[in-house]
């Protein structure tokens, strides 16, 4: 069987992205044990294309982000396998949306693609949810059949996301990079200690409101911790937290600085209003960094006992958990303790094994012609990979045409393994590129 995962880079959401890199990492590793099947990293808009089906047998398109359904892809597959993650927008509507005005422009065009799954639903192979609440909220709102959805959780890589050797000096050495204990910060954290959000340009769907004002009513009430606020932000954030003790706004910062920060945390606060699973939820326990979220939806079920659950719409309740993890070490230490423990149930290994087996392929009988269609699996692959990067494309067009291995190789060897983007695209045919290698530049 010859898979094909569509990879979109430009995606707005980077969890989204990096879903469907790990799917594909996890996945080529089955493939070259197994050598039961193919797969093949393809750009989005060869979905779209009329002689798919002589391409490739199956389409896996790991995180469609919600309700939007790929029209194009159920034209031109023979089998197709998505995985479905947040519908916010259709649940909530304007209550989540990031500006206030959206809701009017919106509106119609979530009517339009419910329609769209009502029609094209019954040609979906298999959908595949991350929590019991998700496959319910797809039966309701986008009335995809129960027996279609298999429960199927996310991830985490415990490589890299895990607890610090010694906490302190983390904590200290991260906030001194940042430079937040500096002098000249606007707000220095006296104490070092300090809660953690990791967030989006959506305010209203991640509750940062709430979060904040919940936050301010302990510090009135004796908290001596701190919130560090980072990832993507907007103007109206930065004038909420303008001259508020003990908040700290940040906007992106690298994955390593961000481990640190994240493992440095006494706690991570995300009350959001909705979460299809709660990826950064996984990466803090995995860090042993207790977590405060949300009573409904995903969350409780990813969570379990191992963190505070809290009804969103009450900064009451948001604030008592804050008070609760700030005043009470041994509470800490034991949601410590369960966090991580609770981490251990999620990994890609067991999410791509999920996977494999919705593709009903016997992994005990290799595939006929496996080294040709393996070897136009990894060339498709690199092109894709090419693709994404024009100003390197340009050079290369020559070379994708006669399909001259050598400049291909000498790109993905030099640029495209040691770049993190594209990584973990390239590794499952890590063996074929170096056996190219060694053929083309003898």
């Amino acid at each position: 069987m010859r898979v094909a995962i569509p990879i979109n880079w430009n995606l707005d959401a980077s969890s989204l992205t990096n879903i469907a890199r790990h799917n594909f990492r996890e996945l080529g590793k089955i493939m070259n044990t197994t050598q039961s099947f193919t797969i093949s990293a393809i750009g989005i808009q060869s979905v779209s294309l009329g002689d798919f089906n002589l391409r490739y047998d199956l389409l896996h398109i790991p995180n469609m982000g919600g309700y939007k359904f790929a029209t194009n892809a159920t034209d031109h597959c023979k089998k197709i396998i998505f995985g479905l993650s947040g519908i916010d927008e259709v649940i909530y509507g304007k209550e989540v949306m990031l500006w206030k005005n959206m809701w009017q422009v919106e509106k119609p065009k979530i009517k339009k693609e419910l329609e769209k799954w009502k029609k094209f639903v019954h040609k979906v192979k298999s959908i595949h949810v991350t929590t019991k609440s998700e496959l319910e909220e797809m039966h309701k709102y986008l009335g995809v059949p129960r027996e279609k959805m298999k429960i199927i959780p996310h991830g985490v890589d415990h490589d890299f996301f895990m607890p610090p050797k010694n906490k302190e000096k983390t904590r200290t050495n991260i906030l001194s990079k940042l430079k937040i204990l500096h002098d000249g910060y606007p707000y220095p954290i006296p104490n070092g200690k300090y809660f953690l959000h990791i967030g989006e340009m959506n305010l209203a769907r991640k509750n940062l409101v709430r979060l904040i004002d919940a936050f301010l009513k302990s510090r009135k009430l004796g908290l001596k911790h701190n919130l560090i606020i980072t990832g993507k932000h907007t103007k109206e954030l930065e004038n909420i937290c303008i001259n508020k003790s003990g908040i700290i706004l940040l906007g992106w910062i690298p994955n390593n600085d961000l481990l640190e920060l994240i493992q440095g945390a006494d706690a991570f606060l995300l009350p959001s209003i909705h979460e299809g699973f709660g990826m950064p939820l996984v990466e803090a326990m995995a860090c042993g960094v207790p977590c405060i979220s949300s009573n409904r939806h995903s969350p409780p079920e990813v969570i379990e006992d191992s963190g505070i659950l809290v009804n969103p719409y009450s900064e009451t309740e948001i604030s008592d958990a804050i008070l609760s993890l700030a005043n009470n070490s041994k509470l800490l230490e034991e949601l410590s303790e369960k966090s991580l423990k609770r981490s251990y149930d999620f990994s890609w290994e067991k999410n791509a094994q999920q996977i494999f087996e919705l593709y009903e392929i016997d992994s005990s009988k290799p595939m006929k012609n496996f080294d040709e269609f393996y070897d136009l699996a990894a060339y498709r692959t690199l092109v894709t990979v090419c693709d994404f990067f024009p100003d390197k494309k340009q050079n290369l067009i020559l070379s994708l045409l006669k399909f001259d291995y050598a400049d291909l190789i000498k790109w993905a060897n030099d640029f495209g393994l040691d770049n993190p983007i594209t990584k973990d695209f390239l590794l499952p045919f890590e063996e074929w590129l170096n056996n190219k290698s060694s053929k083309t530049f003898q």
